[in-house]
């Protein structure tokens, strides 16, 4: 979670949100990190967990991520969340709840959690996904209301 807090510091710098992500391999080295870039690059679809998985992607030479686990600083949306079940990724462990910072971070209105949500990913091997929040949590939350 360090790796990817310095990642939301960095995409900070560069007018990006400070969120950041990280995705590891089943060693446990680090294949990709990014921060959310959507601003700076135009791109609405450039959070730090989908430039997360496009880079983990290439470097692997496959879409399917299944030995890999997610690490972001923030409780995914719905597209992050959705963009990892398709890379079939079984593992997300996030630091900041929703609840944690400004609604503006989020397109949904009211009740939300990814770790509720990823009960219902359909990782298309009979896999579940996990989900858990609260990994360095105040610190994760103080980066977006800096």
């Amino acid at each position: 979670m360090e790796i990817a807090i310095l990642a939301a510091k960095e995409a900070k710098k560069e007018h990006g949100i400070a969120i950041g992500a990280v995705i590891v391999n089943e060693t446990g080295d680090v294949i990709a990190s990014s921060g959310s870039l959507a601003g700076p690059t135009s791109d609405p679809t450039a959070h730090a967990e989908v430039n997360c998985i496009r880079i983990a992607a290439e470097k692997n030479d496959s879409p399917d991520l299944k030995s890999c686990t997610l690490y972001s600083t923030l409780e995914s949306c719905h597209m992050c969340l959705s963009a990892a079940a398709w890379a079939k990724i079984p593992e997300i462990y996030f630091g900041a709840y929703k609840k944690d910072v400004s609604d503006r971070f989020f397109d949904i209105k009211g009740q939300y959690s990814s770790e509720d949500e990823a009960r219902k990913m359909n990782l298309r091997d009979g896999e579940t996904m996990h989900v858990q929040g609260g990994i360095l949590e105040r610190e994760c939350a103080e980066l977006l209301s800096e």
